[in-house]
Formats: C-alpha cells, structure tokens, sequence
C-alpha cells in the first residue's frame, strides 16, 4: 500500500491524479502486487470502495493514467476514444515528476567501476594513437569491450574527453572474408 501511494499524486479533489509509475502500451498505469500486474485504476478503485469492481472501471475524464477516485466509475462500455484527449493526456504526464531517482552512478562513484578518471584519459590517448581496444585492455586488466564502450562514449561520458570522442566520426572496419578478382 506505501509503495502504490508513493506513485499517487494527492494534487486537487477535481483535478486529475496522473499515475507516476509505470504506464503500459494502451495507456494505463500499472504496477507489480506481489506476483501480479495490477492495473492502477481498477486498484483504486478496489480500494475506495473496499471490494474489486465488478466490470469495467471508466474514466469520467477520459484520461486512462488518472487515478482519481472521483474520476473513476463501473461501467460496462468506454467512451469513444479521442486522440486530442490522448495528446492532452501525454503533455500533461511530461510535465510530472520522475517517480524514482535517477539510476546508476558514473565514474568512480559507480561500485563496479575498475578504472579511473586519470586510467580513462589515459586510454584515450592511446586511442587517439591508434592502439587497438585489446592491446589496451590487457594493459589496463579489463574487458576489451570496456575499451570499446569508452572509445564509443557509451560509458565514461562525463569527461570531456570520451564526449568528445562521440562526435567523431569513425571509419568501420571491413570484417569477414575479402574476395579479389571479383
């Protein structure tokens, strides 16, 4: 129950109550209970009124990621679906409050990490004098795909110089057989 009011913003009695969690393909916010994906409104729903609905649960507002008990209603057939409700819909979502923190931490703050800043500048010099990943990788004891990532700006990002190194363009080398005389 803690973990499904986190997700509810308490806003206004008459405004709409957008879910901050998880929203599936058609819309509608869901969420995990226990072994279950449970549908946020139809919860809602169970819990204003102490017992689940019997057949649908609607939308007095027509917006599918309201959770406002006041909006929703047992009904037997939705409204017909109004794309502008749905735009209108969207742009008011993007305007919320992520629910969670950001994930993962970068650089030395991460626990993973095997390298270091000073490591990291060091390799892409060594890029830059056209050593390749693996003869790096031995050198600094990682994977050679960790080298790729940073010459790829995949991870190490922060640091201007792996940034840098995402808008250069790179040349892909030719792999697999070459036939001549072709």
């Amino acid at each position: 129950m803690t973990r499904f009011s986190k997700l509810v913003p308490n806003s206004g009695d008459d405004e709409c109550w957008y879910w901050l969690g998880a929203v599936n393909d058609r819309g509608y916010g869901v969420f995990r209970l226990g072994s279950r994906i449970v549908m946020a409104h139809r919860h809602m729903f169970e819990i204003e009124h102490g017992r689940p609905p019997a057949g649908m649960v609607l939308h007095s507002c027509g917006k599918k990621s309201c959770v406002n008990p006041r909006h929703l209603y047992e009904g037997t057939k939705p409204k017909p679906h109004d794309a502008d409700a749905s735009r209108i819909e969207q742009l008011d979502r993007a305007t919320l409050p992520s629910a969670s923190p950001p994930r993962g931490a970068s650089g030395v703050n991460n626990p993973r990490a095997q390298l270091n800043e000073e490591q990291v500048r060091r390799i892409c010099t060594l890029l830059d004098q056209g050593v390749s990943p693996r003869t790096i990788a031995l050198d600094f004891g990682v994977d050679a795909k960790s080298i790729r990532n940073i010459d790829q700006a995949k991870t190490w990002g922060h640091l201007p110089e792996v940034a840098l190194r995402a808008d250069i363009p790179r040349r892909r080398r030719r792999r697999g057989w070459r036939r001549y005389g072709r």
